[in-house]
């Protein structure tokens, strides 16, 4: 492979030392216009060797200016390609005198005190005739290439077991000039990217599966021959194209013949036999429309009525049967039901429970609705027993010890005061006297006040402590009827319902107990319909078994009847067919010839349609054939045998006829037909290659978010049929006929004519299909595919595995190419460009502006100089991304 890249005194560069062997890619950094493409264009000189085929900035190709910009002095400018094949050696190229190139191979890996002295300013470069001397002086052997072509077939080799700059697979082929090939004509495109659009691909491929040179061409010298060819094929194709028809018209006229031998004798057969066979089946139906006549009699006067009497005898017993079992089903039920009840006793105590409990919920929704009470007024005359209750119970508890008992001794004081003063006061224990009441008169002081008392005033008796006692019961009394009550008043709905509920019960238990006491009564019913109904029952199954009885002689009869109908129906239709047989026979108006045969009616007839069919159809085809043989023989023969007997007389000499032409066609076929064929072949070849092995390649690279690519190739549909029908002549002239190859012939007379030259690009044109998250479509290179850097990548890619297809695929023989732009890939796919390269043995060489981009093994920074520019590891201008191993 190329381990290193050296320029030496060009226009620009004093010295650019560029290591390619240490690293899988590399990148040259510096400012714009300081001359970083011009090192990587500098592959055109080892890669392309062609000067036309070479591109550089600008699309300049190999021209004299740009070998002056390289190579500005004869003697002291050289670009060095050092190579590592089995061993090392270099390429050295120059400028000569007449301003084109010479290359030496030096046989030594690159020395660079070999190329320059010490002077006391110090490196100098030395002159090419002393360099030569160095390496005489050194034992370094060197040669040089006496011609380009030389120099290519050293610089490009098939197979690993040579020294060549790139090895070849087998399948590589070199132009006639021999100083291009399948690999330098490709290489360009990668130099130059830009160049790569539908048509390059499309020549890519093709070179690439050299196919470039593969054409047929078409020269006026052989059209006569083709023209004295469809001049005789036009005498002998009007002959040979009706020889088979001729054939199948003689035999037709022979089989119509031995068809009307054959009706008239079927004819006399099927008479013979006609009468006897009608009076046969006339006698029978006669005899069975009698014994069908019979059974109709004896089913519509004596079974069809009993059949209907019966029925409707049935149907009465089912329905009083139903009906009977329906009435039972009912007692059973209610009868089980009635059992099922709780005893006599139980529910009469139930019915007294109920009672009672109706009665208490009736009288106390009486009360409060007689009262017209509410809850309110329950609640206010509960809480004020209560009260009077606690006061009762203590005054009773205190009856001795009370205010009204002590505060004065005369009886009648007490029952004044008692009037005068209130429960409170009077309820008071008698410690609260201060002094006790000896007299009153008719002035009472209270406190600063007086009040006259009436003299008619009456004292309030005091009560004693069993009227207390009895006032208190009273009251308890009250309080418990308001709060059984109260509940009621609150909610009268529910205890409505309640009662309505209790009503419910009691008319239930009532129904029960009357229910159990008719249960005897029930149980003797029952005994009773189940008698009835199994007299029934028995009645309705005789009376069915009758009715079946009925049935299967009706059955039987209506069977019988059906039998009769249809062979009275078939024998009819029998003699009516026979009748048309007969009366089809007459009107054919064939004459009978005497046949005997033991073959049936039907046969017979059958023979005669059959035979009357195909006779029809042979004179039909007979007829239509004998017009179209005279109008394509342009005879007027009224006779069909005269006419036979002219088309033999004519077929006997055909045979003369067809020797004229066999030579000129075989000629024909074997100018053109083959090369034809050949081109075809190889286009099928490379559809093949293109389908099978390139785009199973090319759609397992990763790019973006691009899914997948593929190429299509689009057949020029029509040149590809004018080129079968030019394939398809042969040297057979009954192929010539037959297959029609006249129009072949008319179509390779088109192509001589115009003299044409089918190059294998012109059988195809190809699509670039891509499909991208889900959705597929059908790009031109031409136009920009997608952002700047996936268009580049994918233009690359494609190249990069054309090229793959060419080269040995081997670490020692990787490829160095040119990424020209690496800043306007995204740093994703130029991490995979990088990888691809990587697995494919491809070492990228790219050129960046200012900053280095990430994913390189090498950076080479190039700075601005006052005179030209020295670039090299020993002089500090590399930066490796990894340190370097030794």
């Amino acid at each position: 492979m190329l381990k290193r890249l050296v320029i030496l005194h060009s226009d620009i560069y004093s010295k650019a030392d560029i290591e390619l062997g240490d690293c899988d890619s590399l990148q040259i950094v510096g400012p714009n216009n300081i001359g970083k493409s011009t090192l990587i264009y500098a592959l055109n000189f080892l890669y392309i060797i062609d000067g036309k085929q070479m591109t550089f900035s600008g699309n300049r190709t190999g021209d004299k200016s740009t070998i002056n910009h390289y190579f500005p002095s004869i003697n002291s400018s050289y670009i060095i390609f050092e190579i590592f094949k089995k061993r090392y050696y270099c390429i050295l190229v120059k400028k000569n005198a007449e301003g084109s190139l010479d290359y030496y191979k030096i046989d030594s890996d690159y020395k660079e005190e070999q190329y320059f002295e010490q002077t006391p300013e110090g490196q100098k470069l030395k002159k090419f005739d002393s360099l030569l001397a160095e390496f005489s002086s050194s034992g370094v052997e060197y040669s040089k290439y006496s011609n380009r072509r030389d120099l290519f077939n050293f610089v490009y080799q098939k197979g690993k077991k040579n020294n060549g700059v790139v090895w070849l697979n087998e399948g590589a082929s070199q132009d006639q000039r021999e100083i291009s090939n399948n690999f330098s004509k490709i290489y360009r495109y990668l130099i130059n990217s830009k160049l790569i659009d539908n048509k390059t691909l499309k020549e890519s491929l093709i070179i690439a599966d050299n196919k470039e040179s593969e054409q047929v061409e078409f020269s006026k010298k052989n059209q006569k021959d083709i023209q004295t060819l469809l001049k005789h094929n036009r005498e002998i194709k009007i002959i040979r194209s009706i020889q088979k028809n001729f054939t199948d018209f003689k035999e037709l006229v022979n089989q119509y013949k031995a068809k009307n031998q054959i009706l008239s004798e079927v004819v006399y057969a099927f008479d013979a036999l006609y009468s006897s066979v009608n009076i046969e089946l006339n006698t029978s139906v006669i005899k069975k429309k009698k014994e069908k006549e019979e059974h109709q009699v004896n089913l519509t006067e004596t079974l069809n009525p009993k059949q209907s009497e019966l029925n409707q005898k049935i149907g009465g017993l089912k329905i009083t049967v139903t009906q009977k079992q329906t009435a039972i089903d009912s007692l059973i039920k209610k009868i089980s039901k009635i059992k099922s009840y709780e005893g006599i006793d139980f529910l009469n105590q139930s019915l007294s429970n109920l009672d009672s409990e109706r009665k208490s919920i009736e009288s106390r929704l009486t009360q409060i609705e007689n009262q017209n009470l509410n809850t309110r007024d329950i609640e206010a005359k509960i809480s004020r027993l209560t009260q009077d209750i606690s006061k009762l119970e203590g005054q009773i508890e205190t009856y001795s010890n009370l205010l009204i008992h002590q505060i004065s001794k005369d009886a009648r004081n007490k029952e004044l005061l008692n009037a005068i003063l209130s429960d409170s006061i009077t309820a008071l224990p008698k410690e609260n006297i201060q002094s006790s009441i000896e007299k009153l008169t008719d002035v009472m002081k209270i406190f600063d006040g007086a009040i006259t008392i009436p003299k008619d005033f009456k004292g309030k008796p005091i009560a004693s402590i069993d009227d207390l006692r009895i006032r208190k019961d009273e009251a308890v009394k009250e309080k418990v009827s308001n709060e059984q009550l109260l509940p009621i008043a609150k909610d009268l709905e529910k205890y409505r319902s309640e009662l309505l509920t209790v009503q419910q019960k009691i008319k239930e238990v009532n129904g029960k107990i009357e229910e159990l006491n008719s249960l005897p009564e029930l149980e003797k019913n029952l005994t009773i319909e189940e008698g009835e109904q199994k007299v029934l029952i028995l009645q309705k199954d005789e009376t069915e078994k009758e009715l079946r009885i009925t049935e299967e002689t009706i059955g039987r009869i209506n069977q019988a009847i059906e039998i009769l109908a249809k062979d009275i129906s078939q024998k009819e239709s029998r003699i009516s067919k026979i009748q048309e047989w007969k009366v089809k026979i007459e009107e054919s108006g064939i004459k009978p010839i005497e046949y005997h045969t033991n073959e049936s009616l039907d046969n017979l007839f059958k023979n005669f349609e059959r035979n009357s069919i195909e006779r029809e159809d042979i004179k039909n085809k007979k007829e239509r054939l004998f017009e179209n043989l005279k109008a394509k023989t342009e005879t007027v023969f009224a006779s069909e045998d005269e006419f036979i007997k002219y088309l033999d007389s004519e077929l006997t000499t055909l045979d003369d006829k067809q020797k004229s032409i066999d030579a000129l066609l075989k000629n024909i076929s074997t100018q053109f037909s083959i090369p034809c064929k050949t081109l075809h072949s190889k286009f099928q070849e490379f559809e093949a290659f293109i389908n099978n092995q390139f785009n199973s390649k090319i759609r397992k690279i990763k790019i973006s978010d691009i899914d997948s690519l593929s190429i299509e190739i689009i057949p020029n549909e029509n040149l590809i049929k004018d080129l079968k029908k030019i394939m398809e002549i042969r040297d057979l002239t009954s192929e010539l006929i037959f297959d029609d190859q006249s129009e072949n012939l008319n179509v390779l007379n088109r192509y001589l004519d115009n003299q044409f030259v089918i190059e294998f690009k012109d059988l195809f044109d190809i699509k670039l299909h891509l499909d991208k998250k889900g959705q597929h479509k059908v790009v031109d290179l031409r136009n920009q595919i997608e952002s700047d850097g996936t268009d580049k990548m994918i233009r690359m890619v494609i190249i990069m595995s054309i090229i793959h297809q060419i080269v040995i695929n081997d670490v020692e023989n990787k490829i160095v190419i040119f990424v020209d732009e690496i800043g306007t890939i995204d740093e994703a796919n130029r991490i995979e460009i990088l990888n691809f390269c990587k697995e494919n043995n491809f070492v990228p060489i790219s050129a960046a502006p200012l900053h280095p981009y990430d994913g390189f093994d090498k950076y080479y920074l190039v700075r601005r100089s006052k005179g030209k520019i020295v670039l090299s590891e020993t002089n500090g201008n590399v930066i490796y991304r990894k340190k370097k191993t030794v």
